[in-house]
């Protein structure tokens, strides 16, 4: 057992009594209050100060002893009994030297004695938290030994407290980890960040026991004291780094709208003056004013239109100029997606963004809860209010929320008010029944339309006069328009919007004359405003009056509010029944919207809407003269939608370069939303009498852009739709529908991006997820050229967000981002789609970034210990599949074969799921290990996968290359290449060679499913860029090609070395299939089309190229295609550059040439 060190000699502290209030004094009580305030609950600081003497440590010591005996443990406090005498020493020497109260020496005993209670919980904390103690005591110094030679100075007594300040540190980083809600979970993932806290504490404590061996003075104790504070300043700025940091990344993941772009949006557009008469109101007063406790709930209610939108965005700009403002904006137009949790994530989120305290909670607490669990988020919020001080949160449009939501919301704002005495609400909307009834007698309502008409007369006279201002109009006229504006107020009826819409049709109208025929008949009312812009529009010529209707329709039904780019490019897609067109047009003029459809529309950052929910109330009202069918409108959207597709599916063979030469001129413009949104619209649209012309459109997809590589997913669901007479009407189709939805409703969707693609792609039953894979992939390599007028041509189709999100189902994978900083911070937090294989584990839905991170947090996390692996073995029978989840890795890595094989024939074993099992094959594959990746195979599956062959591939393993490079098929074979060309060994690289010289001639690939010579398709142009420059893949490519010489025939080795041309321009390369009988003159020698490898050098300036041509102009190519002067050698840029490379022109090169002719022979 563990017992105090005894016997010091008392008569070495003996020294004249002091006087009570001295430097070293003052220091003491300094750090004791500090270090409450870093304790911050009350309850453990008074339960710290019952521990007053050493004993009492040692009692509870004894106790975890006799607890961990009968298990072997007692190693673990063997271990801190240095730093216990070390403290006890230290103890004794400032309660005799510095003459100390008992509750400073309570803060040396106390502390420990609860660390210790809490690392006892898990043997393997207590020795973590040992080893630490161990570390300490050794970093103090023999304080016995040391006072025999202290004199009485006041330069030592302030010595002595640098120790109880870093002691005190050293307390205070334990306890913010154990007070930690899940510190037990994740222990392994947080503690070496504890230890980085910890080890400055030791370095002070090794440096203040130097300075006591030396003869201190106060000069040296204020230096000390200086660096202790620098180190303590770095590392809290090091630490606030890295907890922003992982704000940050978890506000990415819950993914919380803030509203301040919103909010900005407002305040730009708002006159100045129009909310003089709400901040001087007496029933907003009392509700701003902090003394007072009368009002807490504000309402401004009122009829559509009277501006209660731009009031809440005055009312928020004015509370926060006095007190915490949280606040949201609710709109109609994102009914589906916001709910009473999303508005608690928002108000969630504005109160941690610059409290670092409250960051801190929200990260200790456990996301699974804080992504789904409504009272969860609002007991954070809860926790927020109760110390944040008068707090005013404001909501506007709670009207345009969906009702059942709208009240879960208001229920728990009553139970935050309830509980929060400091929280003020305002809540703008209509005075609908429902939100009246919730409210009851606890609301102070304040009519909008009864104050407002002073407003509304500001607004009308400053806008009226501004523009009449930029007109130019002489006196007269002005003075006439501006007083014949007057009647506008009386008809508003408190209504702005009235006032706006009845404006900005003025601002629109052509002349003098227009604009006073218009105010001698002004609209009686909002809806009559409506009418006659409605009007307007149905009596224009067919074809206006056919696009301006479809706009409106569209923007009411659309999914997603459609860009004006995009909107372009739906309007000028054209289809007749039956048959499709042939070519997407291209759009050469702008479309001016809100010209075409009046001031009912707006722009607002580069998306189409109504300008206020009445508008589209009003235009879909079946009530409404000549009104728009909605879903008419969301059926002839997803027919254009389908053949706009069709279109560009035509496209899927394309070369890299024509896709780039499309996506400048804007033919992709619509369809990354279409691939993202066209399965909801037909969704929407196939009801029981579905369109017969839309069917016919969707059976052109299935024939154009069929993916024949379509892979049937293991765990697929029940069908997401029924539609009886479509699946009895066209089969096909309905199976192509069912599985599309399939395909846009799994699970794991959110997870999919360009580096998994291989993974996923081939769920989709059609070519859409890859035509949109190498559309975004080289729309992300024409922004990463960074060229003017690249990027000039980009945004006018693609709009000014051109930085995009990498992950498929992604918004920002087609709506992006202005800059690649805001990229990177997206990403960076992006979904994390390796999830811990242990269901009971929270990263089973938080995930990890990369594969590694995952299995490394399941390898310390997870599996068992040796000594539970052994005893485990036997019992396999009796566990259940989550148990024996922890233990089958565990037994691949210890590469027991008897192991895995009883536990896979356990009772439970057979029931793994198969992911499970194949991702613990790939571990095995992992580890090379041949045996276990045979004994993992499932069993109607024998054969390894293309993962399972990479991975013996790099495993580096002759045998288990040898094994799995046999099974890789022949469509796989492009991605083989690129990792047996990165092995480091020369026998896997044979082995590889050797299988290449038994493939099939000919292998079918692509959308298209078309077949293709094998040889080509392996040596293809990406697979030269790949190797460009590394010496080494070069001479095992050349030495490939050599070995398959015989069976490339004269047309592959002329497509090869064109290839080489168009992307390496390797001259050794070059050489070797100039050498096998490839002709420079291919594609021209059997009178054919297209550029030779001399004429695609040409175009390129690198130095390679440069080489290439001199060598080809020297072997003799045709430096002209034909008599086209166009195609000629010196049209090539490089051409014209050649000269700074190799020392000649391209002239002199061929002059050159000649003079080896006999005869000068132009060739």
């Amino acid at each position: 057992m563990l017992s105090p060190q005894r016997n010091i000699p008392h008569e070495c502290f003996s020294i004249p009594t002091m006087s009570t209030s001295t430097p070293a004094q003052q220091a003491l009580e300094q750090a004791r209050q500090a270090f409450r305030s870093k304790v911050e609950n009350p309850n453990i600081y008074d339960e710290i100060l019952t521990t007053g003497t050493i004993e009492e440590v040692y009692k509870l010591t004894n106790d975890i002893q006799s607890k961990l005996a009968p298990q072997g443990k007692l190693r673990h406090l063997a271990k801190i009994k240095p730093f216990l005498d070390r403290l006890s020493e230290y103890a004794s020497v400032i309660e005799v030297f510095v003459q100390v109260k008992p509750d400073i020496l309570a803060l040396i005993w106390g502390p420990i004695k609860i660390i210790l209670h809490w690392s006892s919980q898990i043997s393997s904390v207590l020795d973590k938290v040992a080893d630490v103690l161990e570390r300490v005591g050794y970093a103090l110094p023999h304080f016995a030994k040391m006072a025999q030679t202290f004199n009485t100075s006041d330069a030592v007594k302030s010595a002595l407290t640098l120790y109880y300040e870093d002691i005190l540190d050293l307390y205070a980083i334990l306890f913010h980890f154990f007070r930690k809600t899940r510190w037990m979970q994740f222990f392994e993932v947080l503690w070496p960040n504890c230890l980085k806290k910890i080890d400055p504490v030791i370095n002070n404590l090794e440096k203040h026991s130097l300075l006591m061996k030396n003869e201190v003075t106060f000069i040296d104790i204020q230096e000390a004291r200086e660096a202790r504070a620098r180190t303590s300043e770095q590392l809290s700025r090091a630490e606030a780094s890295q907890q922003l940091e992982r704000f940050r990344s978890l506000r990415s993941r819950v993914s919380p709208e803030l509203y301040d772009s919103r909010l900005d949006w407002f305040r730009n557009r708002c006159v100045s003056g129009c909310a003089t008469w709400l901040m001087d109101d007496g029933e907003f007063g009392e509700w701003m004013d902090p003394n007072s406790n009368n009002t807490t709930w504000l309402w401004l209610q009122g009829i559509p239109g009277e501006g209660k939108t731009y009031l809440s965005a005055a009312a928020i700009d004015h509370t926060r100029e006095h007190h915490q403002t949280l606040f949201a904006f609710i709109s109609y137009k994102m009914r589906s997606s916001q709910s009473a949790l999303s508005i608690l994530h928002s108000l969630l989120f504005q109160a941690a963004e610059d409290d670092q305290s409250f960051q801190t909670r929200l990260l200790d607490s456990k996301e699974r809860e804080l992504q789904g669990n409504t009272s969860f988020v609002l007991d954070l919020l809860k926790t927020f209010l109760t110390t944040a001080g008068r707090t005013h949160i404001i909501i506007d449009g709670l009207d345009e929320m969906d009702e059942y939501e709208r009240q879960i919301l208001l229920k728990r704002f009553d139970e935050l008010s309830e509980d929060c005495g400091d929280l003020r609400l305002l809540i703008s909307s209509r005075a609908e029944d429902d939100i009246a009834t919730a409210l009851q007698d606890k609301v102070t309502a304040i009519r909008v339309d009864h104050r407002n008409s002073g407003s509304i007369q500001t607004y009308i006279d400053k806008r009226w006069e501004r523009w009449l201002a930029n007109q130019g109009f002489d006196p007269a006229v002005r003075k006439e328009l501006f007083q014949s504006v007057s009647p506008i107020l009386a008809k508003a009826n408190g209504m702005f919007l009235y006032a706006r819409i009845i404006l900005d049709n003025l601002e629109q109208v052509n002349t003098i004359e227009e604009i006073r025929d218009e105010l001698k008949a002004l609209p009686n009312d909002l809806e009559g405003a409506y009418h006659r812009i409605f009007h307007r529009i149905n009596t224009l010529d067919d074809t206006l009056r056919s696009k301006c209707r479809r706009l409106l329709g569209w923007i009411g039904c659309a999914p997603l509010a459609m860009t004006v780019p995009e909107m372009e490019q739906a309007l000028a897609v054209r289809f007749r029944t039956g048959r499709n067109a042939k070519q997407v047009p291209i759009i050469i003029n702008k479309f001016n919207f809100v010209k075409m459809c009046g001031p009912i529309i707006e722009v607002v950052e580069e998306k189409l809407q109504f300008v206020h929910f009445t508008v589209h109330e009003y235009l879909f009202s079946s009530t409404v003269t000549d009104s728009i069918d909605k879903d008419f409108s969301t059926k002839e959207l997803a027919r254009t939608i389908v053949s706009y597709l069709n279109l560009t599916l035509m496209d899927a063979d394309l070369e890299i370069d024509e896709i780039r030469g499309n996506m400048l001129i804007g033919k992709y413009r619509l369809f990354e939303y279409g691939c993202y949104y066209w399965p909801k619209l037909i969704y929407q649209t196939l009801g029981h009498n579905y369109s017969r012309t839309l069917v016919r459109f969707l059976d052109i997809m299935l024939q154009q852009g069929k993916n024949h590589s379509f892979t049937q997913p293991t765990d697929e669901s029940g069908p997401p739709f029924r539609c009886p007479e479509l699946r009895k009407d066209s089969p096909k189709v309905f199976s192509m529908l069912l599985e599309t939805l399939r395909f846009y409703l799994d699970d794991k969707r959110l997870d999919w991006n360009w580096g998994n693609s291989d993974t996923w792609i081939n769920f989709n039953p059609l070519t859409t997820s890859k035509m949109l894979l190498r559309i975004q992939q080289q729309h992300s390599s024409l922004v990463d050229c960074n060229e003017n007028l690249t990027l000039s041509l980009l945004r006018s189709s693609y709009g000014s967000n051109l930085f995009r999100c990498t992950y498929a189902f992604c918004e920002h994978s087609f709506r992006g981002f202005k800059t690649p900083g805001e990229l990177n911070e997206h990403m960076r937090n992006h979904g994390k789609p390796w999830k811990c294989l242990s269901s009971i584990c929270d990263f089973s839905t938080l995930g990890f970034s990369t594969k590694s991170r995952r299995d490394e947090h399941w390898l310390k996390v997870h599996l068992p210990a040796p000594e539970e692996l052994r005893m485990g073995a036997s019992d396999f029978d009796k566990m259940d599949v989550i148990e024996l989840q922890r233990f089958l890795p565990a037994l691949v890595l210890e590469g027991d074969v008897d192991g895995v094989r009883h536990l896979l024939t356990s009772p439970a074993g057979e029931n793994l799921r198969p992911s499970i099992i194949e991702s613990t094959r790939r571990l095995a594959a992992k580890t090379g290990s041949l045996v276990l990746t045979q004994l993992l195979a499932p069993t109607d599956q024998p054969k390894a996968s293309g993962s399972i062959i990479k991975l013996a591939i790099q495993s580096q393993d002759v045998d288990f290359a040898k094994w799995a490079i046999p099974q890789t098929e022949p469509e796989d074979c492009v991605d083989m290449m690129k990792v047996t060309l990165s092995s480091k060994s020369e026998e896997i690289y044979a082995l590889w060679e050797d299988y290449l010289t038994t493939l099939p001639p000919t292998v079918k690939t692509g959308p298209s499913n078309r077949e293709r010579v094998t040889l080509e398709f392996i040596f293809n142009r990406t697979l030269f860029t790949d190797i460009k420059n590394n010496p080494m893949k070069e001479a095992r490519v050349k030495h490939t090609l050599r070995r398959l010489g015989n069976r490339f025939s004269t047309r592959s080795l002329g497509l090869l070395l064109t290839n080489v041309a168009k992307s390496s321009c390797s001259l050794l390369l070059s050489q070797e299939l100039i050498a096998l009988g490839a002709s420079m003159e291919f594609p021209r020698d059997a009178n054919g089309t297209g550029l030779t490898a001399l004429h695609l050098a040409s175009k390129n300036t690198s130095r390679e190229a440069a080489i290439l041509m001199r060598y080809l102009i020297l072997k003799g190519a045709a430096i002209q295609l034909d008599k086209s002067p166009f195609h000629s050698v010196w049209m090539g840029k490089g051409a014209e550059e050649m000269a700074k490379w190799v020392g000649m022109t391209w002239e002199e090169l061929y002059d050159q040439y000649l003079s080896t002719l006999q005869g000068h022979e132009k060739k």
